[in-house]
This record gives C-alpha cells, structure tokens and sequence, in this order.
C-alpha cells in the first residue's frame, strides 16, 4: 500500500492526494475515507461540498469490495486532486478487478450507488474493462483557490 499526500501537519504538496494499493477492506477503506476528509478540509470547497465529496467518494470506494472483488480481496487506487484551470476538484476511484453484481442485486436490491454518486457531484465518468473500473467525480467551484496546508 502507498499512500502519497500529506498528512496532519507535514509538508507536502497540499493539492494532491493519492493513495495506491490500498486493500478493499473496510478497515483500510475507512482509513482512506478519513484521509479524504482530512485533504477536503484543506480545499476551497464548500462544507456542502466536502460532504458529498466524501460520501460520494465513499460510495464508489465500497462499490470496489461489492462488485470488483465480492469472492475476495483486492486493492483500489484513490486519487484527490485540486483543478485550478477548471477551478475544481476531481476524485478518481480505480480497481484492477472484474465488475459483478453483488448478491443482494441479484435479489433486486442495491443498485443506487452510482445514482447517488451521480446526484452528489457536478460531473460523473465511470470507464469499466478488463483490466478494471475507474470512477471520476468532479466538484466545480466558485471561488477556487489552492488548498492550504
């Protein structure tokens, strides 16, 4: 697992958090959740703003254990980014495994995380192969400014 960015107190490039390799367990998805919103706290986003980010965000991360990898483990790679040119913030969600439908869908449950990313962000992308599935989230700002550390 690497986990670049910078964390409570420390230098770092403040506009950019990427964590690789990260397990998609709940445990470690917990923890990349609170690194999110420490990251978020550093942006020019609203608290609105940071809220659905994390929880947009979350969701997608979840859905890596649910659908990429619902027989075992896998990793899921997170990536925050601040966009001055575009004046946003992007979140990308990515995993290396194969997309499945979790079981409680087979039973005509669940199915509402992508609707619900979709509804918490101002742009929404997701990029499913072979070799994985990418989630990007865009949150567009009004004042944007550099996060700060």
């Amino acid at each position: 697992m690497n986990i670049d960015g910078p964390a409570p107190g420390a230098p770092a490039d403040p506009a950019d958090l990427h964590c690789a390799g990260v397990p998609a367990e709940p445990r470690q998805l917990s923890r990349l959740r609170h690194r999110l919103v420490q990251w978020a706290a550093r942006t020019a986003l609203s608290a609105d703003q940071s809220e659905a980010l994390v929880l947009a965000t979350y969701e997608a991360l979840a859905n890596t254990a649910a659908h990429a990898y619902p027989d075992g483990t896998g990793v899921v790679d997170l990536r925050a980014s601040y966009q001055p040119d575009s004046r946003s913030v992007e979140v990308t969600v990515t995993d290396h495994g194969q997309w499945r439908p979790p079981p409680e869908e087979r039973d005509g449950l669940g199915g509402r995380g992508l609707v619900l990313i979709r509804n918490m962000t101002d742009h929404t992308a997701v990029d499913s192969g072979p070799a994985g599935t990418r989630v990007t989230m865009r949150w567009n700002l009004e004042r944007a400014t550099a996060p700060t550390v």
